[in-house]
């Protein structure tokens, strides 16, 4: 039963395990653990509730989770939610949630992109970018948004 699309972020508990189907279609397994931490009253970090998702990659999907994709990484996954209903041995009935992945981002590569900008390097920037747009001549500039709504006056529009 296909419940929708879905999208998870987590880490990889182990190392993606690629199999066959009988007719040579390759999926891999992934069991992906997602963690909830909330913020406590003094910023320190409480993990409440961690679960653990199986997620099948299909086809090329497969190759590349199992070339690129290992135990501890952190990866964010597009795909459909299934929830499959069996029994146990012992007769027990059990309902699992499955994640048939459309897509799948290793969020490790995503923070090696770019470095956080220094807040120094910004404010430079900010200000260049100012003083470009001051530097107008023979232009009437129009009033600020806080030259505008100073007054007590009726808003002119």
């Amino acid at each position: 039963m296909s419940l929708s699309s879905v999208v998870f972020s987590g880490t990889i508990k182990k190392d993606p395990e690629k199999r066959f189907t009988p007719s040579n279609i390759p999926v891999a397994n992934i069991i992906l653990e997602i963690c909830y931490l909330p913020k406590g009253s003094k910023g320190e970090e409480v993990v409440l509730a961690s679960q653990t998702v199986k997620v099948n990659a299909w086809r090329d999907l497969a190759e590349y989770c199992e070339k690129s994709l290992k135990a501890g990484d952190k990866i964010t996954v597009l795909g459909r939610a299934q929830i499959n209903a069996y029994s146990t041995q012992d007769g027990k009935k059990r309902r699992e949630l499955e994640i048939d992945a459309i897509n799948i981002v290793l969020l490790n590569d995503l923070m090696s992109i770019q470095p956080p900008i220094n807040s120094n390097k910004k404010e430079q920037e900010t200000e260049r970018n100012t003083e470009s747009f001051k530097k107008t001549d023979g232009v009437e500039q129009s009033p600020g948004f806080d030259e505008v709504f100073t007054s007590n006056e009726e808003i002119p529009f």
